[in-house]
């Protein structure tokens, strides 16, 4: 401690050695838990989506839905790709797959605050890819998993 300052001061040698002590203990706490993953088996899936020939709008997505257990997962599409890699990829099995795609309509809606205008969306892909989805996979284990969807009006 420096020579001059209160005790008082540092709130006392063993405080800071304490909080020093707790610090740590979090960190080792944190690594470990990033280290352990969830568990869970993952696959890696890329693939090519369009319809009718033609890349989806910006900010359109796609999600993998087991139909058994498991966590979904999804991707936003970019240009016409999508890749779900290490964490963020599905597991191996049977998959529902739905596609969605915001459309501007050219017109404005009152804002989620009651007060400002927004632009409007819809839905630009047919519902028998989203809502009534008759896309499905099937993702095999211990392999990278291409799935494209060249889907049509």
């Amino acid at each position: 401690m420096p020579e001059g300052f209160p005790h008082e001061y540092f709130g006392g040698v063993g405080i800071v050695n304490s909080c020093l002590q707790g610090v740590l203990l979090g960190l080792c706490s944190l690594i470990m838990i990033g280290c352990g993953g969830d568990g869970i088996d993952r696959v890696d899936v890329v693939g090519k989506v369009t319809l009718d020939g033609a890349p989806l709008n910006e900010g359109a997505s796609i999600t993998f839905i087991p139909v058994g257990p498991g966590p979904a997962a999804g991707a936003v599409i970019e240009g016409d790709q999508y890749t779900m890699l290490g964490d963020r990829a599905p597991g191996p099995g049977e998959y529902r797959v739905e596609i969605r795609s915001p459309r501007p309509t050219g017109k404005q809606v009152l804002g989620t605050d009651g007060v400002t205008m927004e632009p409007s969306f819809e839905e630009a892909v047919p519902e028998k890819y989203n809502t009534n989805t008759e896309l499905k996979a099937n993702l095999s284990s211990g392999e990278k998993n291409t799935v494209d969807f060249i889907l049509t009006k």
